[in-house]
């Protein structure tokens, strides 16, 4: 039996999550240009809070899909793309919080073509396709500072990220201006 003493912080019990009454396998990928999907802004906490469960099994199936076809680059360390604890805890503690949700809105093919029901049986309305949640920048260390000439800088990028640095590919704050702005904004929370 352990003791809390007070210094472990615990989440108390909600009420259970709404689970999708679909399967994610069957929600077909979004267009580039979203035909066949509806996006709707998110600005009330309690509509991504109901969609946790949703959010979590779509990063899982992004993930599976990506494996399934070879098209992952990311090699992975752990078995969920974005842990459910991970997905709350922003969802709970970020503040300001706002979203955009893609949702499955005409009958579409598997692979995001126009379809019909009849040749889409397991299509609904309203299927998650996508999701993005934002905040505001919050940093609760008193001594942190935005540094991109600091030899750490980059001291843990890849191989591959190190490549395209090297030959231009990939964008830098080369004077530090960037920085320099990111320094100059207000950081601050409400630990």
């Amino acid at each position: 039996m352990s003791v809390n003493n007070g210094t472990t912080a615990r989440r108390f019990h909600g009420k259970p999550l709404r689970q999708p009454t679909y399967s994610m396998k069957d929600v077909p990928w979004a267009s580039k240009d979203l035909k066949g999907s509806s996006l709707s802004v998110v600005t009330e906490r309690q509509h991504l809070v109901d969609s946790i469960a949703e959010i979590t099994l779509l990063c899982n199936e992004a993930t599976r899909r990506q494996k399934q076809n070879g098209t992952s680059t990311v090699a992975k360390k752990t078995t969920k793309p974005l842990s459910i604890e991970y997905i709350f805890d922003r969802i709970d503690t970020d503040d300001p919080i706002l979203g955009f949700m893609v949702r499955t809105d005409q009958p579409m093919s598997f692979k995001g073509r126009p379809s019909t029901a009849k040749n889409s049986p397991n299509w609904k309305r309203g299927m998650l396709q996508g999701f993005i949640t934002m905040t505001t920048f919050t940093n609760w260390q008193t001594s942190f500072r935005f540094d991109s000439l600091h030899e750490m800088a980059f001291a843990h990028d890849d191989k591959d990220l190190e490549f395209q640095m090297d030959n231009g590919m990939r964008k830098v704050d080369e004077d530090g201006s960037l920085a320099d702005e990111l320094e100059a904004t207000v950081k601050g929370g409400n630990p």
